[in-house]
């Protein structure tokens, strides 16, 4: 079983970037192995890739569908990074699987 690590008051902090473009803001809430939940702030540059991550959201829903898995590939293809914007962050992380739903971002690295 899993054991949640509350975070403190300094939490790690991202910029998520997909494909090389910033596209959001990244705080570590719950940091539940091997997931970690954040608080998500979109950037300029959400909005050319929220499309892939609302289809990658349904097909999580519906039991990922072929018609729906070319979004996951699509990000995946794209590159997500996760860069620190401070200390406390460690190094940039490469996540293995990340969803973004309104304002919370789930990843596994």
């Amino acid at each position: 079983m899993s054991q949640k690590q509350p975070t403190s008051a300094i939490s790690a902090r991202w910029k998520m970037y997909v494909g090389g473009q910033p596209v959001g803001l990244l705080y570590l809430s719950v940091a539940d192995q091997p997931w970690s939940t954040c608080r998500f702030q979109p950037l300029e540059g959400w909005e050319p890739v929220l499309t892939l991550f609302e289809v990658q959201n349904q097909a999580v829903l519906e039991g990922f569908p072929e018609d729906k898995g070319w979004a996951t590939k699509e990000i995946r293809q794209r590159g997500v990074e996760l860069r620190p914007m401070d200390e406390i962050s460690g190094p940039v992380i490469r996540p293995f699987m990340i969803y973004v739903s309104g304002y919370e971002a789930r990843f596994r690295s």
